[in-house]
């Protein structure tokens, strides 16, 4: 009964590692003039580089997820805060608590990591802060 759904984990799981594989392996095979100009167009240092090429799936899915719970529109600040998102993206990468993190969004209890563990809940706040504060001002000039 449980299997499908433990096979589609073990499934994400093997994927996950051999793509960070892949990554790691491209960046260490990586001529270094070229992995500088690459981590330079992307505003990023060559250490940053490796640190989002993790093997979790906290840039890519965990972050999204609870700026989503929180009622920001993840592709929106992505887009509108670039720089902020980037520097979200390689935080979250370092994270350790991604295994608990995951768990919290599964219950939909984003307000436990922001409260305890969440590396970018300082940063969230802000966004939260400026998206209700902009909201609020459209609102008052109407």
């Amino acid at each position: 009964m449980h299997r499908p759904m433990i096979l589609c984990k073990l499934h994400s799981t093997w994927q996950r590692v051999v793509l960070y594989c892949r990554s790691m392996a491209e960046l260490a095979g990586c001529p270094p003039n070229e992995l500088h100009s690459t981590a330079q167009d992307g505003g990023l240092s060559e250490g940053d580089l490796s640190s989002l090429a993790c093997s979790h799936p906290g840039p890519s899915e965990l972050m999204p997820t609870r700026l989503q719970a929180l009622g920001l529109d993840p592709e929106f600040v992505k887009y509108a805060r670039t720089a902020t998102y980037r520097d979200m993206e390689r935080l979250c990468g370092t994270c350790k608590a991604w295994r608990r993190c995951a768990g919290d969004l599964a219950k939909w209890d984003v307000q436990a990591g922001m409260d305890s563990y969440c590396l970018n809940a300082p940063m969230i706040d802000a966004l939260i802060v400026d998206h209700w504060g902009r909201t609020a001002r459209i609102y008052e000039a109407t």
